[in-house]
């Protein structure tokens, strides 16, 4: 898996360069490591864009994959991260006969004093679905799962074996 530290790069470096770089027969495997602070949301999402560039995903794609990463990214900083320690965005994208796959993951550093297990976020997310899943219509408190959910194939909670928590989604394109 090829590593991009984001904190360490210069706005001088280009982005399209270093993506089309690491991009093999259709195929990508790359994290992204930076730390947990929101300036640093801005050059995930161009280097998101420039992922969904590379693959020729449409408009629309790329417009709901950055908005996916970004919340995803937005939630791991805001609740579970502290701006000293280091979140981790995983993206990995391959073509399977007519299908493409994407699958892209947030691992985030989990030491918020009321951090989440998997097995807590699967409960939440079981109950928020099960309460306002089909009448929720405004664009406020919509939380991580009314927006991602109705994006993805599948989004699911895993513990780290550091005792972090990941955040993982699955697209069949």
């Amino acid at each position: 898996m090829d590593a991009i530290y984001i904190d360490k790069l210069s706005k001088w470096h280009n982005k399209i360069d270093i993506i089309n770089s690491i991009i093999h027969d259709w195929k990508i495997n790359v994290e992204f490591i930076y730390k947990s602070k929101f300036k640093n949301t801005k050059d995930l999402r161009d280097f998101v864009w420039v992922i969904c560039y590379s693959f020729n995903f449409s408009d629309k794609l790329k417009s709901r994959i950055v908005l996916i990463t970004d919340e995803l990214n937005n939630n791991a900083i805001e609740y579970w991260s502290s701006s000293r320690w280091f979140n981790t965005l995983r993206i990995n994208i391959d073509r399977e006969e007519e299908n493409i796959n994407f699958n892209l993951e947030v691992e985030d550093d989990w030491r918020w004093k009321a951090s989440k297990t998997a097995l807590d976020m699967e409960t939440m997310r079981a109950h928020k679905l099960r309460l306002w899943y089909f009448w929720h219509d405004s664009i406020r408190w919509r939380w991580l799962f009314l927006i991602i959910v109705k994006l993805v194939n599948r989004l699911y909670f895993k513990n780290s074996h550091n005792w972090w928590l990941i955040v993982w989604v699955k697209m069949k394109i």
